[in-house]
């Protein structure tokens, strides 16, 4: 293999002729811009703050439909409670009047809670028997019934066929339970205890009613209900009250 060479410079050139070739080797370099890769850095944190600007945005999106849900869940299952003081209201009115004293006691239902005592503050230990009207158990009773026709909505946005369950308890009032009348209604008052729970099987609502009979009107017994104790939780029921604004008692 033969190498290739420069030219030979003619004879008559007054000086040596240059090479087409550049120098082996050069000493001198350019000096570097101090202000190269500025640009890139610049774009770079643009970059960065579009993207946390980003995950911001879905992050406060996501937390409002969770919100939403969960509003959402707590009026179904607040419709389900109230539903449920309807019901014990309307078993109460039933002409003719209904055993209370056969009502307190129950039917030995997995979730009566029948009191028998009372606490250090003079309550009842207990929420009550499980309303009964007729042969039906008022125990998870689904909400809204069918005679309601309620849609199931389509494929593409589904909406539950119930809006959740609501179970009635039944107890004597307090005055008579501690005068030890834990299954004897003397005065025509007793407390309805309803909750509402939503189709998530996690949020529940309980109202508690004190039902008795209208002053003046006569041996006639009418229920109605006083101020409601509501108690309203999401994943965690309440059973107890902590906190009293305007009559209603919330947790």
């Amino acid at each position: 293999m033969s190498l290739l060479k420069p030219p030979a410079c003619p004879p008559s050139s007054p000086s040596p002729c240059s090479s087409p070739f550049p120098p082996a080797s050069s000493s001198a370099r350019r000096p570097r811009d101090a202000q190269r890769g500025a640009v890139l850095i610049l774009v770079m944190m643009l970059m960065i703050s579009l993207f946390g600007l980003g995950v911001t945005a879905l992050w406060l999106t996501s937390g409002n439909l969770q919100v939403g849900t969960n509003v959402n869940q707590r009026l179904q299952a607040l419709y389900c409670a109230e539903a449920g003081i309807e019901r014990a209201r309307a078993i109460l009115n039933t002409n003719p009047a209904p055993d209370i004293a056969a009502l307190l006691k129950g039917v030995a239902n997995a979730d009566d809670n029948i009191p028998a005592a009372l606490d250090a503050s003079g309550n009842p230990v207990g929420v009550g028997a499980i309303l009964v009207e007729g042969s039906t158990v008022l125990d998870k009773v689904a909400f809204p019934p069918a005679s309601f026709k309620r849609g199931t909505g389509t494929a593409t946005a589904p909406v539950s066929a119930t809006m959740g369950t609501y179970t009635v308890w039944i107890r004597n009032d307090t005055a008579e339970c501690r005068q030890g009348k834990y299954l004897v209604d003397s005065n025509g008052s007793v407390v309805i205890r309803s909750r509402g729970l939503a189709p998530d099987n996690l949020t529940t609502v309980v109202l508690e009613v004190a039902m008795g009979g209208v002053p003046g009107a006569g041996s006639t017994v009418t229920y109605t209900s006083s101020a409601p104790v509501l108690c309203s939780s999401g994943k965690n029921s309440c059973d107890d009250n902590s906190s009293t604004a305007s009559g209603v008692v919330v947790k």
